[in-house]
């Protein structure tokens, strides 16, 4: 028996049943209503979409990628496990956000602290010794609201999750994206994993891309969701042992690029947008002030080792999971609870302390500091010797001493001085990790085309905003760095 859920995005969604009786219908996975799918709505107002529609949609995909490589299977299968690995599949992508920190992305790396690593918790809650050895000896591709999300559900749908014939396992190693070192025997599962925590096209990063440009509005390419699930396959690689390997139609090219593109402009012009950087810092001091009120009695305290300590006392994995009892911790001086937190919870504890100056800005959207630049032209307009060098931490204009430079020079306070990254998150060079189907042979995209990487290697290169109070003069504060900056050009 399957329920069918309407989506504005793909239609009717089914799902079997016990899904819902096992996890769609437990307060864990229905917090997911009330956590934002992303951080821009201070520029994008109408994109009010969360994790669990998100969710849903990551689970309809899969599906509809498993039924594409059932169609194509070889006579013998693609492994003797194939129908456990699909079916882990299924749930990793049901369940790779159920752990997911409030405010989309804004506070996850809060919940990593030093008494309650989340890399530990996840081995420990897996219990497998080849999954601990594999995360030791390899690149850790994973992002904290995964392993979160890794640790809710193997340890709270753990049962669930072997009682459907899955493997609880793969089903973590698919949501943090950990492939399997012993690939003669497991490149099934990690081509698999791709599908789901890939470089190129997976069900999730598949899903935001339709989602987003549709909850948001702006439009970019469109991208034909069927046809470029229908170009995917999995084919044994010659070339590389005989494994198997993740591939893509050759005559879908102008899909995958289509992808590429909205993940570009989602980069370099949404995420990285100066009023999305902005408001996404202000809520974190936001949020820093509340905990700082909840947990310490104090009050704009500008200490940030003292904010940064109070937050994450807030943001702690036992709000999610615990390993006997119910989840959740109590703040230590207003004794509240927080238990499975929502965007709703941190915006409560924040109206706590109304006149805190980040907590009326967040509410009221009147900020009080503005960029000196607002895009990559204006910047380089700026400061021209910077067009060919490549831009670091360590480089002055983005490193504490100019934040200094412009307190000491113009009476602001250091506080009041905002230098904050915008720099795109990709996932290196895309092209050396598309495979193409050649006459149904995997070759790489790259091989065949060296000269030819097109959209799937944007310019890596740090770029910061500063931000300064509106009521200064930031044609005098621009001035005052395009000469400064020349005694730095290289370095500091």
């Amino acid at each position: 028996m399957k329920k069918r859920i309407l989506d504005s995005v793909h239609g009717y969604i089914e799902i079997p049943t016990e899904y819902f009786e096992g996890i769609i219908d437990t307060e864990e996975f229905q917090r997911l209503r009330r956590i934002e799918q992303t951080s821009t709505r201070s520029i994008f107002p109408s994109a009010r979409h969360d994790r669990f529609i998100h969710s849903l949609g990551v689970f309809y995909l899969g599906c509809k990628i498993i039924e594409n490589l059932n169609s194509k299977k070889p006579p013998e299968g693609y492994s003797p496990n194939q129908d456990e690995v699909f079916e882990s599949y299924l749930l990793a992508c049901l369940l790779h956000d159920v752990g997911h920190s409030p405010f989309s992305h804004t506070f996850e790396d809060f919940y990593e602290h030093k008494d309650y690593k989340l890399r530990d918790i996840l081995c420990d809650v897996v219990g497998n010794e080849d999954f601990r050895n594999d995360w030791d000896n390899s690149p850790d591709r994973s992002v904290a609201h995964e392993r979160m999300s890794a640790i809710v559900a193997v340890g709270r749908y753990g049962t669930f999750i072997t009682t459907n014939k899955a493997n609880k396992e793969l089903v973590a190693r698919m949501i943090i994206g950990l492939y399997y070192s012993d690939t003669a025997r497991h490149s099934f599962e990690n081509a698999m994993i791709d599908l789901i925590h890939g470089d190129v096209i997976d069900a999730d990063g598949l899903d935001y891309v339709c989602r987003d440009s549709w909850a948001s509005g702006y439009r970019t390419s469109n991208v034909d969701v069927k046809r470029l699930i229908d170009s995917i396959w999995i084919l044994k690689n010659p070339d590389e042992g005989n494994k198997f390997t993740l591939c893509f139609d050759s005559k879908c090219m102008n899909e995958i690029e289509s992808v590429m593109r909205v993940k570009t402009f989602q980069q370099y012009y949404v995420i990285t947008h100066h009023t999305v950087t902005y408001e996404q810092h202000l809520l974190v001091k936001a949020m820093e002030s509340a905990a700082l009120h909840h947990i310490f009695d104090e009050h704009g305290v500008e200490d940030e080792k003292r904010r940064t300590e109070a937050l994450q006392k807030l943001c702690n994995v036992r709000c999610f999971y615990k390993k006997e009892g119910a989840p959740g911790i109590v703040t230590e001086k207003t004794q509240i609870g927080i238990r499975l937190p929502m965007d709703d919870d941190f915006v409560s504890l924040m109206k706590y302390i109304p006149n805190d100056k980040y907590v009326k800005q967040w509410f009221s959207r009147k900020y009080i500091l503005s960029p000196l630049w607002k895009n990559k032209a204006q910047f380089y307009k700026t400061f021209p010797l910077l067009k060919n060098v490549t831009l670091k931490d360590s480089s002055w204009l983005f490193h504490n001493d100019c934040r200094q430079f412009i307190s000491d020079r113009f009476d602001i306070p250091i506080e009041d001085v905002w230098i904050k990254e915008a720099t795109p998150k990709y996932k290196n060079n895309i092209a050396s990790k598309v495979y193409l189907n050649v006459n149904e042979q995997p070759i790489k995209y790259e091989k065949l085309f060296p000269e030819d990487v097109q959209s799937y290697n944007p310019p890596q290169n740090k770029f910061y905003y500063i931000y300064v109070p509106k009521d200064k003069d930031s044609g005098q504060i621009l001035d005052a760095l395009s000469d400064e900056y020349k005694k730095y050009f290289f370095d500091r």
